[in-house]
């Protein structure tokens, strides 16, 4: 198969797709946007994107681009996330002056930055390896997984949280109907209560919502879209169903996909 992942090989996202796809060709792309495209497109048969990690949250660009094209999550991935401090030859920690990776990466490595770079900016680009290819003098440095060729790395394992982990998952033109966890998009009127008749569909069917979160939903001043994940043992007719009530419910709806953690999907 055709796989894309966000990044290039030196991302943690393109580890994850090695892992699980290692006998695919691979496919890197600069955004969560364009792999989600390439998808839709048919120029991809799937890609892994990360959609949250255990310290700095919800990846939005990836729900975003889940909403925006014709996707669906059909399989997750768990991968501890080890981040190093990279710089060209000749740098030094002592002379960083300013500091480059993806705001989540940057997230993850907070305290560790606040404690040996107080005063060295830190600004967020479009990936980790985005922050490699950026470093052009000795006073720069990036945090990502792995050193680009001339490069050295200052400093290893500096997340915050050793147990860091990324959920990745599986983007496909289809859904699927198997596994134990469900992906909801949709939006409400602006009344009040409207979210909760929302959620009241989910708890009468006895569905367990381990996950909400609220997106900007871009056409309107401080309007928001909701991200549900709940557990479900449902067949694809029951769940339909489910979905046919949240849909009277809501306003726009997107079903995002049914998914389980897997090494190796088909």
């Amino acid at each position: 198969m055709k796989i894309g992942y966000f990044g290039d090989e030196s991302s943690h996202t393109y580890a994850c797709a090695l892992k699980n796809f290692p006998s695919d060709r691979l496919t890197g792309f600069q955004s969560i946007a364009a792999a989600a495209e390439a998808v839709e497109q048919g120029r991809m048969d799937g890609a892994v994107v990360p959609i949250e990690n255990s310290v700095g949250g919800t990846v939005g660009d990836a729900l975003d681009a889940i909403k925006n094209y014709g996707v669906y999550i059909t399989a997750q991935y768990f991968m501890g996330i080890s981040h190093s401090l990279i710089g060209l030859p000749g740098a030094s920690k002592n002379g960083i002056k300013r500091i480059y990776s993806h705001p989540q990466a940057l997230s993850q490595c907070d305290e560790y930055l606040k404690r040996f770079f107080p005063d060295a900016l830190k600004i967020p680009v479009a990936s980790t390896s985005a922050a490699l290819k950026t470093l052009k003098s000795e006073d720069e440095a990036a945090v990502a997984r792995s050193a680009l060729p001339g490069q050295t790395v200052l400093d290893s394992e500096i997340e915050d949280v050793k147990s860091n982990t990324t959920r990745f998952v599986l983007i496909k033109s289809a859904p699927v109907f198997r596994g134990g966890n469900v992906s909801v998009m949709f939006d409400t009127r602006h009344r009040p209560g409207e979210l909760l008749k929302a959620l009241n569909v989910l708890a009468g069917y006895d569905l367990n919502m381990h996950k909400l979160e609220s997106r900007p939903s871009r056409d309107g001043v401080f309007r928001y879209w909701f991200y549900v994940e709940f557990d479900c043992r449902l067949d694809k007719e029951q769940l339909m169903a489910v979905m046919h009530k949240l849909e009277g419910a809501a306003g726009f709806i997107k079903f995002a996909g049914m998914y389980s953690s897997a090494d190796n999907p088909t």
